[in-house]
């Protein structure tokens, strides 16, 4: 898998729409891409994307990560990406999370954001002493 984890424009899922002024190309994103040679229908495709999110979704919820209206706990943020590509090897027709495939790919995206997690606050907390600092 692979991971890009930002959270500057987290958001839980139903809040308000509000423009946040800032720069489309300096807002936090989480991408996730998920490769396997498992041969996937389109169904199964789709059971992968929903595993995604709902671990992404968990890890955000477990280290309380502030929707940017600070009403809530963020359930993602709203540049979010998920791809999903499978190859030609064995047939998987299911892919939730009662199946071992998505007991793996839950297992990878939780390790992937949640060590993107950890360097986005990092580089949060970072931002914010030198701007402290600065004055």
């Amino acid at each position: 898998g692979f991971f890009t984890v930002g959270i500057t424009n987290a958001v839980r899922a139903g809040e308000p729409n509000v423009d946040l002024g800032m720069d489309a190309s300096r807002t936090g994103t989480i991408n996730i891409i998920v490769v396997t040679n498992a041969r996937l229908p389109a169904s199964a495709m789709v059971g992968a994307v929903q595993v995604i999110t709902e671990s992404k979704t968990g890890v955000l919820l477990d280290h309380r990560v502030p929707s940017y209206t600070g009403r809530s706990h963020a359930t993602g943020t709203g540049t979010d990406a998920v791809v999903m590509a499978c190859g030609d090897g064995p047939l998987l027709r299911y892919s939730g999370t009662h199946t071992k495939f998505g007991e793996l790919i839950g297992q990878l995206v939780q390790r992937g954001v949640m060590e993107g997690l950890l360097h986005s606050m990092d580089w949060m907390r970072s931002r914010t002493i030198e701007t402290d600092t600065s004055r």
